[in-house]
């Protein structure tokens, strides 16, 4: 069974030679104590043109410490993952494997670098030995292993903070505050895989490449469409791991793109957007049985707390929530398999190609301050017409 944690952590940049500061006198650590020395060694795993990175994932094999096992880290905000643990085995928890299935598709995912990692441990501790942190200085030797840069190594040293379960995230700007007077910074990589992957590229660019800003129709057009189809990739784990409110949201994202292909068919060519809001369609009414059912469920809920008490006695409530989870067994149990479907799986690609080879009609090079209020001003008019017949009609179910 998975096991699923958020880690909140800082991490700073060290060398052989720092030593940490006092950290008992950042606000609230009364103590520290020293755990010593950990070795972790972690194979991290991706796809050949290393999509799981590009997306800020990571999915590691570690053996050595506490929590050694399957590791799959998902990005929540900066410095901020759902980390999701599985027991150590040789094969990937087929578990992990779903959750990562709208990125990886059908390609392969094998081993692209080694991390040895030496970890010296101190937990930071309240007055009342409450747990508030965790700092390592850890020691890392980075191998690649394929793609780039294979067989390269590099090394470094650098500190890590973990916010304890529950903790208190001002406690991080207490220590981090303490180290800075130190004379230690922030880390510029996000991860050790990040850092890992950067540094033994041999054609890296450090200076970034900005993302070009819209100056066409089509370039706003296309960033909106490019918006929503990650919002679909992204969304799929959290559908999968049933967080709240996921699966409206991943609904939202699809109604939002067939309404942009519909909208500015003077941009996009329909013969290639119809087909794909046909299957956003179906895919949006797949989704549609569990979030059907929760709207169900709240509204039931709130007509039965309206109701006296006289005509609620006996189980109804007990009743109503054990027909509810049946139902939503049933649903939830249907959307795993679309989303592990050869049809949605196509869908991602087809919506990949779309991205990548857009089909742009002549109206796409023109001035977005012309071409796009048309189209939306047309959608608009349709809409008033619409909404002006419904409220012309008398009262009862025609107007209703």
């Amino acid at each position: 069974m998975a096991d699923t944690k958020r880690e909140i952590e800082r991490k700073y940049e060290a060398t052989d030679d720092t030593r940490l500061p006092d950290l008992t006198r950042a606000a609230g650590v009364d103590r520290t104590v020293h755990h010593g020395l950990t070795e972790l060694d972690a194979v991290y795993y991706d796809t050949a043109d290393l999509r799981l990175a590009a997306d800020a994932l990571t999915l590691r094999r570690r053996t050595g410490g506490a929590d050694e096992g399957w590791h799959a880290k998902f990005p929540v905000a900066v410095g901020v993952r759902d980390e999701i643990h599985e027991p150590l085995s040789d094969a990937l928890p087929p578990s992990l494997a779903a959750l990562l299935r709208s990125r990886v598709r059908r390609a392969e995912i094998a081993p692209v670098v080694r991390l040895l990692s030496s970890r010296d441990v101190h937990h930071l501790l309240a007055a009342d030995g409450t747990l508030l942190a965790e700092v390592s200085v850890d020691k890392v030797l980075a191998e690649r292993l394929a793609g780039e840069g294979s067989g390269t190594t590099v090394t470094w040293t650098e500190i890590e903070v973990e916010l304890a379960d529950d903790g208190d995230p001002a406690i991080l700007d207490a220590i981090e505050k303490r180290l800075r007077k130190a004379g230690i910074r922030s880390a510029e990589s996000s991860s050790k895989l990040a850092r890992a992957l950067a540094e033994t590229n041999p054609n890296r660019d450090d200076t970034g490449t900005p993302k070009p800003t819209p100056y066409t129709a089509g370039d706003h057009v296309l960033a909106y469409v490019r918006k929503q189809i990650r919002a679909i990739v992204d969304l799929d784990p959290a559908v999968r791991r049933d967080l709240p409110d996921s699966v409206h949201k991943m609904r939202v994202a699809t109604r939002r793109l067939r309404s942009t292909f519909k909208t500015h068919r003077r941009i996009l060519d329909r013969e290639v957007t119809d087909p794909l809001g046909a299957e956003l369609k179906w895919l949006a009414a797949e989704l549609g049985l569990d979030r059907d059912q929760e709207v169900l469920d709240e509204r039931l809920g709130s007509r039965i707390e309206a109701l006296p008490a006289t005509l609620t006695l006996g189980p109804v409530r007990g009743r109503l929530r054990a027909w509810s989870a049946a139902r939503r067994t049933g649903s939830r149990r249907r959307i795993i398999d679309v989303l592990d479907g050869k049809r949605y799986l196509d869908l991602l690609d087809a919506l990949d190609a779309l991205s990548a080879d857009p089909p742009l009609r002549p109206a796409a090079g023109r001035s977005p301050g012309k071409a796009l209020p048309r189209a939306v001003l047309k959608d608009y008019e349709r809409l008033a017409t619409r909404v002006g017949h419904a409220l012309g009609q008398p009262p009862g179910p025609e107007r209703d």
